[in-house]
């Protein structure tokens, strides 16, 4: 044998599946010594990761779902990296039907501002889809609002962006609409969310989803991600407040 074959050989401990890329290359990089990587390149390499640990795994749901998806929630929330739906409600495929926008925002019915991709993502949930349960998912820090609070100055030069956060005005408004000595938080969190309970209201304003709300064939949620604890608060909407989701599921209701 040669020196180098009685060398032990340098391993990299499997990575958990949720941890992000970074945090694998920088583990790499002190077993390994490797040299930089494009992103696209990253990305391919979690592809393969995920041909070799995982595909066989969830092989046979995804044969199951492959030619119909039964979802039973739609997910409406940020376009953040660091929101990661399927963490954050320990699901998995086929089970959330999710629209991600800047922002987490729902177009008012008749906005003069018009966007057919939330309002289409609804319709097709709750008709074609029969799903029951529409969840809005704010964050804390979210760009969007911090670019509200700032008067949109930050992001003028964006025009696509300034046109879309138009639709956050009305959180804009309901937040400097209450008393700021009632505020038991900072600004951008309390905006953070205000958004969530806005979003829910600009949903009961497609008439025709208030209808089935309102006939308890749709329940509406509220969910906020506190990024820095990874926690997850569910909305009080009788009070307005959030609370930690409880250790013990309540009683459950059925739907009619």
């Amino acid at each position: 044998m040669t020196g180098d074959a009685t060398q032990p050989r340098k391993t990299i401990p499997p990575a958990r599946w949720w941890a992000p890329w970074a945090n694998r290359r920088r583990r790499a990089d002190a077993e390994l010594d490797a040299p930089e990587v494009s992103p696209a390149a990253v990305l391919l390499d979690g592809v393969r990761e995920y041909h070799d640990s995982t595909a066989r795994l969830v092989r046979p749901i995804m044969a199951e779902l492959a030619m119909e998806q039964k979802p039973e929630h739609l997910f409406i929330t940020c376009v953040d990296s660091r929101v990661v739906p399927n963490i954050i409600t320990a699901s998995g495929p086929g089970d959330l039907f999710i629209n991600r926008n800047v922002g987490a925002l729902v177009p008012r019915h008749g906005s003069r501002t018009p966007d057919d991709s939330v309002s289409a993502t609804v319709e097709y949930a709750t008709n074609v889809l029969d799903i029951r349960t529409i969840t809005v998912c704010g964050h804390s820090n979210c760009g969007a609002m911090a670019a509200l609070l700032a008067g949109g100055t930050e992001v003028e030069h964006l025009t696509g962006l300034s046109r879309w956060l138009r639709h956050g005005n009305h959180s804009l408004a309901r937040l400097l609409a209450t008393d700021p000595d009632t505020w038991d938080e900072p600004p951008l969190t309390r905006l953070c969310k205000i958004n969530v309970m806005q979003q829910l209201d600009n949903l009961l304003t497609y008439p025709w989803l208030r209808d089935r709300v309102e006939a308890g064939e749709i329940e509406l949620v509220g969910l906020y991600l506190d990024l820095s604890s990874a926690t997850v608060e569910i909305l009080d909407r009788s009070s307005g407040t959030f609370a930690p989701v409880p250790d013990e599921a309540p009683e459950t209701r059925t739907l009619t």
